[in-house]
């Protein structure tokens, strides 16, 4: 999924770098630099108030919050004018290198954060080109170079209390649509019918879609498989399980929640209720597990053992993900340990101020059931941020 398309609010950034701090401190980084340039911008550059420049050009932020930028002299009046920087440094025909060497000796970093990782793509902005050119710059550091992806995650994916106010409302958008949308859901209707209802409502609110329009929203009717997909042209019939799943943007914060339907008036069989039900108790058994420094795998975990027991088959997926101004945003995943899938962003600590979706499946011969829900992490637990469901929907 791409990340949003517009940058950070700025008085959300300046409140947000104390989160950088404190990780630079913990993990005794020094100076955390995000180099770009035109053409291969760096995911992190827009809000960094560097994007939209030509030249090859450097943010470069400090343990102490002192923030210096290096951009190419044409450049240099549209920084400022972003009054971001305590700083703004313009270089001309001699290139990026004299100036960036000057600003790294005067400071003598031991550790030094660069946009480079292995598994968590926003934070892997730092090209193989211009990698190789800033190592050569700062060749008398090149061995003080560290991955900056904890920052990275740091200004992204947690977040201050304004910014979850902002996915609090998007949240409560996204259940207002889902509460209209029943009426789209009727015996004899496509999946594409759903699917197009659900785009008007929310262009009708003047909101966004959380991911793509080609599968946001998801709507999935009996056994067809799930996946990233909006729908399979099936049509509804009287007794079918209906998934939907759909998240909305609201001033560029997200939502995502999932709901199963039951359609059609006649008794719900018993592997329809056994299959809700067992999805239910794995969400809750992966939101006791979830609290501030468990790894993502242990959550992911509870919820998966309590569906294997139950003698379902183990999803192919995560529990859930980060939530904030993209839908899945960087950090912590709750996920199990599949190295060459999720490399190292299960292990990574669950951390207070992060929202998270709890979405473990449950599939059987009546279809995919997921009761995805988002929550805030606190200092001790969780909150939830929207309403979970209890109990299946029936419609029709």
């Amino acid at each position: 999924m791409q990340l949003d398309r517009s940058p950070l609010k700025m008085q959300f950034l300046k409140k947000k770098l104390r989160f950088v701090q404190e990780t630079m401190e913990e993990q005794e980084i020094d100076m955390w630099i995000t180099f770009t340039r035109e053409g291969n911008e760096d995911p992190l550059a827009q809000d960094l108030r560097l994007g939209g420049v030509t030249w090859r050009s450097a943010a470069i932020i400090e343990r102490d919050v002192g923030r210096t930028a290096i951009v190419g002299n044409l450049d240099v009046e549209a920084i400022k004018q972003r009054e971001f920087y305590d700083q703004v440094i313009g270089y001309a025909s001699e290139g990026a290198t004299p100036k960036l060497r000057q600003v790294v000796n005067k400071r003598r970093p031991k550790r030094i954060g660069i946009n480079a990782s292995y598994d968590e793509g926003a934070a892997d902005g730092l090209s193989s080109g211009m990698e190789r050119y800033l190592r050569h710059a700062l060749k008398n550091y090149a061995k003080r170079l560290v991955s900056a992806e904890d920052l990275a995650i740091a200004l992204r994916a947690r977040l201050i209390p304004e910014e979850v106010g902002l996915v609090r409302k998007a949240i409560a958008e996204c259940e207002r649509i889902y509460d209209a949308a029943e009426d789209a859901i009727r015996p004899g209707k496509k999946d594409k019918y759903v699917h197009d209802f659900v785009q008007r409502l929310v262009g009708e609110r003047n909101l966004s879609l959380a991911w793509g329009s080609d599968h946001c929203p998801s709507v999935v009717v009996g056994n067809s498989p799930a996946g990233h997909v909006g729908y399979h042209n099936d049509t509804i019939e009287r007794g079918n399980f209906v998934r939907l799943d759909l998240g909305v943007s609201y001033e560029g914060y997200c939502s995502d929640i999932q709901r199963n339907y039951f359609v059609g008036s006649g008794n719900v069989p018993s592997g329809v209720k056994r299959m809700f039900e067992t999805a239910r108790d794995a969400n809750d058994v992966a939101l006791s597990a979830l609290k501030p420094g468990v790894a993502g795998y242990l959550v992911d975990g509870a919820g998966r053992k309590l569906i294997v027991k139950r003698g379902y088959s183990e999803y192919k997926h995560a529990l859930g993900h980060v939530l904030g101004r993209s839908t899945h945003e960087i950090g912590p995943l709750l996920g199990p340990r599949w190295p060459e899938r999720y490399g190292k962003q299960v292990e990574k600590p669950v951390q207070k101020d992060m929202v998270f979706t709890i979405e473990p499946s449950v599939t059987s011969r009546y279809g995919p059931g997921n009761l995805e829900q988002d929550v805030l992490v606190t200092s001790s637990r969780y909150e939830e941020l929207s309403k979970p469901q209890d109990e299946l929907i029936r419609l029709g």
